[in-house]
């Protein structure tokens, strides 16, 4: 589904903040809130990978990723 000029430009607001918020749980702010839906989320250190699924959901929404799910990395031995 194509989206919208004012879709697009939401979703992207959404993941600038959503990569803001992110980079102030991963250098050590103890929690950040996230507003959208009308709902209200608080992050902190604990639960950042669910902010860091949140940002690939609204990646795949955009069209950056193909999938919203992250890629599995393969494992070398040797």
């Amino acid at each position: 589904m194509a989206l919208t000029a004012e879709q697009r430009a939401l979703l992207e607001a959404q993941l600038a903040d959503a990569r803001a918020a992110l980079h102030r749980v991963v250098t050590g702010r103890a929690e950040v809130s996230l507003s959208y839906n009308g709902e209200s989320i608080t992050y902190s250190a604990a639960n950042e990978g669910d902010l860091r699924q949140y940002i690939r959901e609204l990646e795949a929404q955009l069209g950056y990723r193909t999938s919203a799910r992250a890629r599995s990395r393969g494992v070398i031995f040797g």
